[in-house]
């Protein structure tokens, strides 16, 4: 049975995804031994988007726009910083 969500730690590979129009399901943490959150972005894995724009990022042949992709990362460390999923 495949995976129904990808999950992600990386905030800019987060960032990418939600740039390329995949939707963002939440936002999970874990509290880590040293006593940091980690944040973990969830994402549908049945889009059949995401595998492309995933090897895209790893590939490092992600083509953004700038001013959106850092409007995006923003809100995304806001949305950490205060805890929302």
């Amino acid at each position: 049975m495949a995976e129904t969500q990808y999950q992600p730690t990386d905030t800019p590979q987060a960032s990418f995804l939600i740039q390329t129009s995949l939707t963002l399901l939440e936002i999970r943490y874990e509290t880590r031994p040293n006593g940091k959150r980690q944040a973990t972005f969830v994402f549908d894995a049945t889009d059949p988007k995401l595998q492309a724009s995933v090897d895209l990022y790893n590939q490092g042949k992600a083509v953004i726009n700038l001013a959106l992709y850092e409007h995006i990362k923003s809100g995304l460390l806001d949305r950490i910083m205060r805890g929302l999923p």
